[in-house]
C-alpha cells in the first residue's frame, strides 16, 4: 500500500513542463497554480513521512505496588532503571522494585556471569523474572541476575548513547592566600561491543609565595567487550604533575581485562597490558622515552548508602628494564546525589614515583571537593 502512495506521490511531483534551450517553458506542458500547489503539498507530506520516528512510549514497567507504569526504558546499570514517562518526565527506579517489564525495543541484556542476550521483552506472569527473546531462543531470566540493559537500537541519536558527569570545585583560604580549583569530566560512549571514554582532570593551586602548581590529565580509551566477562582496552593520554618534575608525559597502549565481578551493586575489573611513555621534566633531566607495563585495578560501589557512590582505581607502572623502578597513581571517589542528577563529590588522588626527576618529590597528594552534574 505504500508503495503505490509513493508511486502516486512521485508522479505528481514529475515535473512535467520541459525546458528549451532559450530557458522557457513549454506552453503546451505549462504549469499552472493549482498544479504547484499540489506539488508543494505532495512534497510537505514526503518530507514529513521521511522524518526519523519518535520512540514511542510502549515499554510497561510493574511495580512492587501493583501499579503499571508506561514509557521509555533508557538503561538499566548497577540496580538503577532510568525510565522516561510523558508525566513524570526520566526517572529513576529501584531495579529491586520492579516485579515485572515489558519492552519491544532491541535490547543487549547483560547478566551477572558476562552472557549477554540481544532481543526484547515479553510479558510473564512470573513475579521478578525477565523474559528475553531474541532472533533464536526465548528464555526467561531472574532479574537479580540481570545487572545491564542497553538499548541498541541503531536509529538512537548520537547523543541519547552518552553518559558521564562534570565536576568544579574552588576552595580559597584568606590567611594564606592559596586558591585551589579542580575540574573533572567523565564521558562514555557505549554500543553492543564496545566503550570509548573520555577522562579530564585539572588541580591547578595559586599561592603568593611559591610558583602555581598543576595537577593535570587527559585520557581516551577505547574498550571492546569479549565473551565471559573479558574486553580488550586501547587507551592513549597526556599528564603533568609539577610536584613531581613532570612537564609533561605522553603514552598509549593496550591491555587485557576482565570483569571479576559485577551485580547490581558492585563491579571489580583488573586488567594488564604495556605502554610506551615520553617524558620531559621540569629540572636539568633530559626527556626520556621508556617501555612501562600497566596493572590496573577498578572497584565501583553504588547505594553504599542512599544515592552514594564509591570508586577506587589504583595502577601501576613498573619499567620493563628494571622492575624496581615504578610509578603509582591511586583515587578515590565518594558521590553522594543532593538532588536530580546534582552530586557532592569528594575525592582524594596519591601518586607516587620510586626514581624521582632531580629536585623533585617522590610523592604527591591532593584532597578535594566538588560540586557536579551528571548526564
Amino acid at each position: 500500500m505504500f508503495v503505490k502512495f509513493y508511486r502516486r506521490l512521485h508522479s505528481i511531483l514529475k515535473i512535467p513542463a520541459a525546458i528549451s534551450s532559450t530557458g522557457k517553458q513549454s506552453d503546451e506542458k505549462s504549469m499552472t497554480g493549482e498544479n504547484v500547489i499540489k506539488r508543494i503539498a505532495a512534497f510537505m507530506l514526503i518530507g514529513i513521512l521521511s522524518l526519523p520516528a519518535l520512540a514511542d512510549k510502549t515499554d510497561v514497567v510493574v511495580l512492587l505496588n501493583g501499579n503499571s507504569v508506561t514509557g521509555e526504558l533508557k538503561a538499566l546499570e548497577f540496580g538503577l532503571l532510568r525510565y522516561s514517562t510523558d508525566s513524570m518526565g526520566t526517572v529513576n527506579i529501584d531495579w529491586e522494585d520492579i516485579v515485572s517489564i515489558t519492552s519491544n525495543q532491541d535490547l543487549q541484556i547483560e547478566l551477572t556471569d558476562g552472557t549477554r542476550y540481544f532481543g526484547d521483552l515479553l510479558p510473564t506472569e512470573e513475579r521478578f523474572n525477565i523474559r528475553v527473546r531474541t532472533e533464536s531462543v526465548e528464555r526467561t531470566i531472574q532479574a537479580q541476575q540481570v545487572v545491564r540493559i542497553t538499548p541498541i537500537e541503531t536509529s538512537e541519536k548520537f547523543l541519547a548513547r552518552l553518559d558521564g558527569s562534570f565536576s568544579l570545585g574552588i576552595q580559597t583560604q584568606k590567611s594564606s592566600g592559596v586558591t585551589t580549583s579542580n575540574l573533572a569530566t567523565d564521558v562514555s560512549y557505549r554500543t553492543r561491543r564496545y566503550l570509548v571514554g573520555l577522562r579530564l582532570n585539572s588541580s591547578v593551586t595559586d599561592q603568593p609565595t611559591e610558583p602555581t602548581k598543576a595537577r593535570q590529565g587527559i585520557s581516551l580509551n577505547y574498550q571492546r567487550f569479549r565473551p565471559n566477562r573479558w574486553f580488550t582496552d586501547w587507551f592513549t593520554g597526556w599528564e603533568k604533575n609539577d610536584e613531581l618534575g613532570i612537564a609533561g608525559r605522553t603514552s598509549a597502549g593496550g591491555a587485557l581485562g576482565r570483569y571479576l565481578t559485577q551485580t547490581n551493586k558492585s563491579q571489580f575489573s583488573m586488567t594488564a597490558g604495556l605502554q610506551g611513555a615520553r617524558s620531559s621534566y621540569e629540572g636539568v633531566d633530559e626527556s626520556t622515552t621508556e617501555a612501562e607495563g600497566r596493572f590496573e585495578f577498578r572497584y565501583l560501589r553504588r547505594n553504599l548508602l542512599p544515592e552514594t557512590s564509591l570508586t577506587f582505581t589504583s595502577t601501576v607502572y613498573p619499567l620493563l628494564e628494571d622492575f624496581s623502578r615504578y610509578r603509582a597513581e591511586s583515587d578515590l571517589s565518594l558521590k553522594r546525589e543532593v538532588f536530580e542528577d546534582l552530586f557532592l563529590e569528594l575525592g582524594v588522588g596519591f601518586s607516587y614515583i620510586s626514581d624521582p626527576p632531580t629536585g623533585a618529590a617522590s610523592s604527591d597528594y591532593i584532597a578535594t571537593t566538588s560540586l557536579g552534574y551528571s548526564f
